[in-house]
């Protein structure tokens, strides 16, 4: 049983609707897999690959969509380690005040990069979704975590205008990528980890929520909807994303109390990924990735849901797992 693409069925999920079959999302997947799946050598996982690669990936998977990143700090969803061992974006060197604070320039290599993947996909089947870069993650990043979270207690204020021209950055990237022809857009802001939040509560919701919110508005206005991406524990994040108007959130990591977080969705916000990478995918066999699809898509399906890894394809995966779970989401489109 072969798989097929459809954005229909993600844009479906997105609007919590009841889609026709089975949506199947993944955020990465890993050169290896990759690999495997095309057969032959590949300079990188979907970061890297040439869009053309990624939509024949896709189309053999059945993936709904394709992801394309709007590159500027990011560089691709990429780190360097800078000369003192810390990973951050932009070469490895530390962003200073100057940078954090720049709004301009985002724009023409978010339409660029965009418009490469639109074009790509032509008249196939698979969603563009642009990655935007993350209001608090990015600032953070690009700091250092140490450098940033003693900021947020000695200098507020700089914090809070680095996210505020993080925003403006972003606003730009949006535009440029739904100008380039992105069917959808994502946040990607992990701003919690397995733990919980990356800061107080209140703190997160002061610096976030009405920044998100903007976003969101943003994307409502251009027709397209908003996804956010943060890994770890959502138990803090999850009304927040609610309340900052998303249409979906991914994923959701094995930290959390999988069903309760789908039960407080239900209705309000569309989910994708739930299927753990670090047992089912990763040790289990192909029949229990088959079982475990069927039984997250019979527990949390049909409307807002979309199946998927509760991170990502990574190289651990088994070629036969992921091939299974492709599978099991065509076996639900049947």
């Amino acid at each position: 049983m072969m798989p097929t693409s459809d954005k229909r069925r993600l844009l479906d999920a997105f609007a919590g609707r009841a889609p026709r079959g089975a949506p199947f999302f993944e955020e990465v997947i890993e050169q290896r897999p990759a690999e495997r799946v095309l057969g032959r050598a590949l300079p990188g996982g979907t970061r890297e690959m040439a869009p053309e690669d990624y939509v024949e990936l896709a189309l053999r998977l059945g993936l709904d969509a394709i992801i394309a990143h709007t590159a500027g700090w990011l560089e691709g969803g990429r780190y360097r380690e800078a000369s003192n061992g810390a990973r951050r974006y932009a070469g490895g060197s530390e962003i200073g005040e100057r940078d954090l604070l720049r709004v301009v320039g985002e724009g023409a290599e978010a339409a660029e990069n965009v418009r490469r993947y639109a074009a790509a996909v032509r008249d196939s089947r698979p969603a563009v979704m642009a990655w935007l870069p993350g209001i608090i993650t990015s600032p953070a990043i690009a700091m250092g975590y140490e450098a940033f979270a003693l900021a947020l207690y000695d200098r507020p204020e700089l914090i809070s205008r680095a996210c505020d021209a993080q925003t403006q950055r972003t606003l730009q990237a949006l535009d440029a990528a739904v100008d380039g022809g992105a069917d959808a857009v994502a946040l990607g802001d992990d701003i919690s980890d397995s733990n919980g939040p990356m800061m107080a509560p209140d703190m997160l919701r002061g610096l976030w929520l009405e920044r998100a919110r903007t976003v969101t508005a943003r994307a409502r206005a251009r027709g397209v909807p908003a996804m956010l991406h943060c890994c770890g524990h959502l138990a803090v994040v999850l009304p927040l994303a609610i309340e900052a108007g998303f249409d979906a959130i991914q994923p959701v990591a094995a930290c959390n109390d999988v069903p309760g977080i789908l039960a407080a969705a239900r209705e309000r916000i569309a989910v994708l990924g739930t299927i753990d990478v670090g047992s089912v995918l990763v040790r289990g066999s192909p029949a229990e990735v088959r079982a475990a699809a069927l039984a997250d898509w019979e527990a949390y399906g049909p409307a807002g849901f979309a199946l998927g890894s509760n991170h990502s394809i990574n190289d651990a995966v088994p070629e036969a797992n992921l091939r299974a779970l492709a599978a099991a989401v065509a076996e639900l489109r049947a």
